[in-house]
């Protein structure tokens, strides 16, 4: 922190990759600086096919993901509603046992590595996302989803996703209750032009995001 605070202040122009880590350098380090989006790696390759049966989970499996929570929701949901989870991590195990106790083993996919030909074909045709980690800086996720035009599932303290998400606009935002979570989920698969238009709201609020925005602020202070 001491570092920080010595070396951070001697830049010209101080960015940070949300709002969240924002707030954070301001609160702990007593630090202003300006947020500064960036696109997800595939950007311009995001698409929208079709709305299907799968609500998509994508990133690492560790806790503070709580991919557990989309489990434990999917209980309460339509037995025709799935979900793909994308991504390897610590917590797999786990929460095999846990969907596989839950008895709805038939009703999550654990799809491991995705290649990234898979996975734009995963968010393509998923009726919605699920991405509700705890306090996220910035969260890629998000960003790729609203792009293929899905509406997004998240938590009130998911810190950097709720810069994109809208409450009832371009997704859903809860408590980490898995009753008030299968609620929503279910409010989307049972209404796919909600989900359509919600995507649709979604994307045209970061279609603009891009690398040449982000050049040009970044190099300002050296033209």
């Amino acid at each position: 922190e001491k570092m920080d605070n010595k070396l951070i202040p001697e830049a010209k122009e101080i960015y940070s990759i949300s709002k969240n880590v924002t707030n954070r350098l301001r609160n702990f380090n007593g630090i202003d600086s300006i947020p500064l989006y960036h696109p997800p790696m595939h950007v311009g390759k995001y698409k929208s096919e079709s709305y299907d049966n799968y609500i998509l989970s994508v990133g690492r499996l560790d806790k503070k993901k709580r991919v557990d929570l989309l489990i434990k929701s999917l209980t309460h949901c339509d037995k025709v509603i799935k979900a793909y989870i994308a991504g390897r991590g610590p917590e797999l195990e786990y929460l095999q046992k846990l969907a596989h106790g839950l008895k709805i083993e038939d009703r999550v996919n654990f799809l491991g590595f995705v290649n990234d030909d898979d996975l734009l074909k995963l968010y393509a045709n998923a009726f919605a996302v699920y991405f509700a980690p705890v306090d996220e800086d910035y969260g890629y996720i998000t960003l790729e989803a609203l792009l293929s035009k899905k509406p997004i599932v998240t938590c009130n303290d998911s810190g950097g996703v709720l810069e994109f998400v809208e409450d009832g606009k371009s997704g859903y935002i809860t408590s980490s209750n898995e009753f008030e979570l299968s609620e929503k989920i279910e409010a989307l698969y049972s209404n796919k032009s909600k989900c359509k238009d919600m995507g649709q709201y979604g994307y045209d609020n970061v279609k603009d995001i891009s690398w040449d925005n982000v050049i040009d602020k970044l190099t300002r202070t050296i033209r």
